[in-house]
């Protein structure tokens, strides 16, 4: 009876044991899972330090070089600079593509007044030309017209004088006439005989007295 008992108090305590002992190595084991996922996400404490070591003696030695330090701050600005240029580098080629537009407009613009300005002088010249063969037409016309005049004139004054030299030796055989008609008949001669000669320009002297029934001695002199 007390073999058997110890027997199973022995099972007992080796119970509390294991669920004791499985419970602490879960835990355990956890901790480590979160120990091992904060390190992986925070860097290591002693490269902070170094980091810090590094920035102190950084400091220094800008302390005991200003010039050094004056290059860093120029370097460190031209990095800047640069940083911004690259920032603007994709707005370069936007803005080359309108200024392209923008000149390729005001070339056309240029071209088109260009073609305007050659259409109104190629007007104005084919107006000017055209106006001075007007007036050249015209004073032509005004020429043949005033020399046709003179012509018409001369001819005219021509005749008179030569009628002038030979009205004296007209006879007229007319019985029974009075002195009026004689004068009327011999005016309308004389018309007649002034305008045949000016129809016919150049007439001889035969037909000239035949016309007007005279002797050819009389319409010689």
């Amino acid at each position: 009876m007390d073999a058997g008992g110890g027997g199973v108090l022995g099972a007992v305590l080796c119970m509390l044991l294991v669920f004791g002992i499985f419970p602490l190595l879960l835990w355990r084991r956890r901790s480590d899972a979160t120990a091992a996922t904060d390190n992986h996400r925070l860097p290591p404490q002693p490269l902070q330090e170094d980091q810090v070591l590094h920035g102190r003696g950084a400091a220094r030695r800008m302390r005991r070089r200003p010039g050094a330090a004056g290059a860093s701050t120029s370097r460190d600005v031209a990095e800047d600079d640069a940083e911004e240029e690259d920032e603007e580098v994709p707005d370069a080629p936007r803005s080359s593509k309108k200024e392209k537009k923008r000149q390729e407009r005001q070339a056309q613009r240029e071209a088109e007044e260009a073609a305007r300005d050659s259409r109104r002088n190629k007007q104005d010249r084919y107006e000017e030309m055209r106006r001075r063969k007007d007036e050249e037409r015209e004073a032509q016309e005004r020429q043949l017209e005033e020399e046709a005049r003179a012509r018409k004139a001369k001819e005219e004054e021509a005749a008179a004088l030569e009628f002038e030299k030979w009205k004296g030796a007209f006879s007229v055989d007319a019985e029974g006439t009075t002195e009026s008609e004689t004068q009327d008949d011999g005016q309308g001669l004389l018309h007649n005989f002034v305008e045949h000669i000016k129809k016919q320009k150049c007439v001889p002297l035969e037909d000239l007295a035949a016309e007007f029934r005279m002797r050819t001695q009389i319409t010689a002199a």
